[in-house]
């Protein structure tokens, strides 16, 4: 074991943990209210969108996130390009970072699995909720947003948690596309004296880490949903 190297190597490592924290809560804000917009779709089955929410969820589920990372980064540039060459604008997909397209497939992937979430919490929901809320005048926006979100949300907030925490994991597939997150930056500080399992070691007990304080993070915010829950229906 090369102590000097962990040393060493550790405040670097740690440099990368915002970056990795950055895409994770992005991707997390716009994969959820995605998720949660095709939910609505799908519980009030609008037609044509419905049928196309769910041809989106069954396809994103069943595709790889490598691959999806790789149709981000070599495919969608070449779709911006040509769509712009079409209208006559020339777009420099060069100066498109890395992390907008690794941002751009993480967040579809958390849109999939999301919208399940959402749907199966918004459909457990007694909808007694919604009838009492218009009997004292409260609109479908009002009702939405202060009674039927907020015990969904906490019905769903177990689940959303875990695949949060599986997201920051997750993130470290963006080193094959070029951003330089935990994984990434772990990799090429142990490659010049291949301390490969010094570096593993140090990024299993960063993620490790972050994933106990996300987890404590989500068990409070579950139990103050709880207690609103449990104010709501009484």
């Amino acid at each position: 074991m090369d102590f000097k190297f962990i040393i060493e190597a550790l405040p670097k490592i740690m440099l990368a943990v915002p970056i990795t924290l950055f895409m994770s809560l992005v991707s997390a804000a716009a994969g959820w209210l995605s998720g949660l917009s095709i939910a609505l779709i799908r519980k009030h089955r609008v037609p044509v969108l419905s049928q196309l929410s769910a041809v989106f969820v069954s396809f994103m589920r069943g595709v790889p996130m490598v691959i999806l990372l790789y149709i981000s980064y070599y495919a969608l540039p070449i779709l911006l390009y040509s769509y712009g060459m079409s209208i006559g604008i020339t777009i420099d997909i060069n100066a498109v970072p890395p992390i907008v397209y690794a941002i751009i497939a993480l967040a579809l992937d958390q849109a999939a699995y999301s919208s399940e979430i959402f749907r199966s919490a918004l459909s457990a929901v007694d909808e007694g909720q919604m009838e009492a809320a218009f009997s004292v005048g409260m609109t479908r926006t009002q009702a939405l947003v202060r009674i039927i979100f907020p015990q969904a949300l906490a019905i769903a907030i177990p689940n959303l948690g875990g695949i949060f925490v599986g997201l920051v994991k997750g993130t470290s597939l963006a080193y094959y596309v070029g951003v330089y997150e935990i994984t990434a930056t772990a990799n090429l500080l142990a490659m010049p004296a291949l301390n490969f399992i010094e570096a593993y070691i140090m990024t299993t007990l960063i993620y490790e880490a972050i994933s106990f304080v996300l987890n404590k993070l989500f068990r409070i915010c579950e139990d103050r949903l709880k207690k609103f829950r449990a104010g709501a229906s009484a």
